[in-house]
């Protein structure tokens, strides 16, 4: 209530005829901060912004950037074409504002989207990638290959939507932003799920899921419970847990629209219900008016006919699901995205290659004229040592002897990075088995049971390292020795710190990946995130004069 009310405030601020200008820069600053957290209000507080306080260009292109931004998350269907040119426009005349040219590109894109051109949205979307490697924005590059593989995944390219959609939950893993991390495995499942990929699908959506109950995100356990759904009811040979299907039924009764009438014919189904899971899913079926949900009806509908002993309607419904399939597959390669992408790298290439023609010819001018200096320099120089031979001769004798001593200290230097790079070899080969083998557990835990004696044999091993106290207490040894005695200044700066801390600090610090330490510890990977999180927190406020060190290697 209270945002509410400051928003009104502002707006009520904002009368015509307001002359101070200089005003609509902070009332801008204002709404940049409450963006994220407020998106209605900051779009009224600019539509509250009379055209006289926007004086100059700069101000009248922020505010461009801000109103496209403000709507895309509302989600209004709003044409912001004009102010998107406009901002362009300016920025692409201020190079180092990089930033906000690759905002506006995005949020160009976003607007090609609403408007059904694809290809015109990806060729924008990869420029921006271009754009982001230049400057360390993870945060907008992570939104962007999630809108990248959603691409991929309309135009049923499943494989480089996968990729992209893991690129997005890296980075997002390494900002500790749980609901995004969760949205790149949602979009990561649903790949894995059409390239029939079940076991990723399945480890994919079981993290996905943890994540959204750990943040208490109602929209991303629904979507998440939705793929299980599917998951479990086109796979027969795997009995779905009662408490997980207990859970989708109720989250299936409280969806109305297409999606939710699907997962309830699927829990119908998983339920050995065949006759009701006909019916919800011909319900589903009339109501769906969008080509892309339509093959999983047709699917679904497939199962429950066949389980309903109705092979004849069984086998129509499979044809339908089959023509649909191929429909959209045509349509995709008419424009297909992996095609536009060749084709923007190609034209990039040629850019490329036609600024390197014309830097090697201003290389080659300097090139003769460097040469020609040289030529004048040593005929100078000839004189002057023919004139100073004598001075010449003792400092040349002086120069052996810095010559020597150079040599001398770089045969000491390499000697020490030669034992530098002795001493990661040993880390790495130390630890490195074991952060393989965690993952190997971590991935493959809950697959077939063909795997099951690998899976104890790695488990046994991993239990054994995390309670063996001398190889801990090596571990941290050699934490110290890579580190500049990290583990040693932490002990020393935080006294009060609970001896689970600092073990979670020294495997991080050891490198390992937070799928293994979850085992280690036995915790889940989002606990050992929140750990890592609250640690850092309590570092990064504290008075510690490592407190730097600590950062940098939390990252």
């Amino acid at each position: 209530m209270k945002r509410h009310i400051y928003g009104l405030l502002l707006i009520c601020a904002l009368v015509p005829g307001c002359a101070n200008r200089d005003r609509a820069a902070n009332i801008l600053t204002q709404v940049e901060k409450t963006l994220a957290t407020a998106p209605d209000d900051a779009l009224a507080i600019l539509n509250g912004i009379s055209p006289e306080m926007l004086g100059n260009r700069a101000i009248r292109a922020r505010y461009a950037l801000l109103y496209a931004e403000a709507v895309e998350r509302t989600s209004r269907n709003e044409d912001t074409d004009s102010l998107l040119r406009y901002a362009r426009e300016y920025y692409q005349g201020h190079p180092q504002q990089e930033r906000n040219q690759c905002r506006v590109l995005y949020y160009q894109a976003r607007n090609r989207l609403r408007q059904g051109d694809k290809p015109g949205a990806l060729r924008l979307f990869l420029e921006v990638e271009e754009q982001l490697h230049h400057i360390d924005e993870p945060h907008y590059l992570g939104l962007l290959y999630l809108r990248i593989g959603k691409v991929y995944h309309d135009e049923l390219n499943f494989t480089r939507a996968y990729r992209y959609y893991r690129e997005a939950r890296d980075l997002f893993l390494r900002l500790e932003d749980a609901d995004h991390t969760a949205e790149a495995l949602l979009g990561m499942t649903g790949s894995a799920i059409r390239m029939h990929d079940l076991t990723r699908a399945h480890r994919d959506c079981t993290m996905a899921l943890e994540l959204a109950d750990e943040m208490h995100n109602e929209t991303l356990i629904r979507e998440s419970l939705g793929y299980f759904a599917t998951l479990y009811a086109i796979t027969d040979t795997v009995r779905i847990p009662e408490e997980l299907l207990q859970r989708i039924e109720y989250a299936a009764h409280r969806d109305t629209t297409v999606s939710g009438m699907c997962m309830q014919a699927q829990t119908q189904l998983l339920r050995n219900q065949p006759t009701l899971a006909c019916r919800t899913i011909e319900a589903a079926i009339r109501q769906s008016s969008v080509p892309e949900e339509q093959p999983m009806l047709f699917y679904t509908a497939y199962k429950a006919w066949t389980m309903a002993g109705d092979y004849r309607e069984a086998a129509q419904q499979i044809n339908r699901f089959i023509r649909l399939n191929d429909s959209l597959t045509r349509t995709s390669l008419q424009n297909s995205a992996g095609m536009i992408e060749k084709e923007y790298f190609r034209e990039r290439t040629a850019f490329y290659d036609y600024r390197l023609k014309n830097r090697r010819k201003h290389e080659f001018i300097l090139i003769g004229a460097g040469i020609l200096f040289l030529g004048i320099a040593g005929y100078l120089l000839r004189q002057r040592i023919r004139l100073h031979k004598i001075r010449n001769e003792r400092y040349l004798l002086l120069v052996r002897e810095v010559q020597a001593e150079y040599r001398r200290l770089s045969d000491e230097m390499e000697q020490k990075r030669h034992e530098e790079s002795r001493l990661k070899g040993v880390i790495a080969s130390r630890f490195d088995i074991v952060n393989h083998l965690g993952k190997a557990l971590y991935e493959r835990e809950n697959t077939a049971s063909g795997q099951a004696a690998m899976v104890r044999q790695v488990k046994k091993l991993i239990d054994g390292f995390a309670e063996n106290g001398d190889m801990l207490q090596e571990l941290e040894q050699i934490v110290n020795l890579a580190h500049d005695g990290v583990m040693q200044h932490l002990r020393s700066d935080f006294p009060g710190m609970k001896e689970s801390d600092q073990r979670l600090l020294c495997y991080i610090f050891g490198g390992f990946s937070p799928q293994v330490i979850s085992l280690f510890m036995e915790e889940s990977v989002a606990n050992i995130y929140a750990r890592k999180s609250r640690i850092k927190s309590r570092i990064r406020s504290s008075e510690s004069a490592h407190k730097e060190q600590f950062i940098a290697l939390l990252k």
